[in-house]
């Protein structure tokens, strides 16, 4: 189980911040299941970073259960 933390556009197009998923593999694998789910945020999805346990790491990078995985989008300023 890992406990997923929504940020920015995600948080709001889901409408939670967090949830617990039963999921354990890669961070790549991770992002192609909550396409998969959520088809109509894959343009953010696919540009997304993930840190876990507050570290940023790469799509191979992989969970095994226990972690606390923050997506977070692009963002934007001026």
């Amino acid at each position: 189980m890992i406990r997923l933390l929504y940020f920015a556009i995600l948080r709001e197009k889901l409408g939670r911040h967090e949830e617990m998923l039963e999921f354990s593999g890669s961070v790549g694998e991770l992002r192609k299941l909550l396409i998969e789910r959520e088809p109509h945020l894959a343009d953010v999805l696919k540009v997304c970073l993930f840190a876990v346990n507050q570290e940023y790491v790469g799509e191979d990078f992989i969970l095994k259960g226990g972690e606390t995985v923050a997506v977070i989008p692009p963002v934007s300023g001026g």
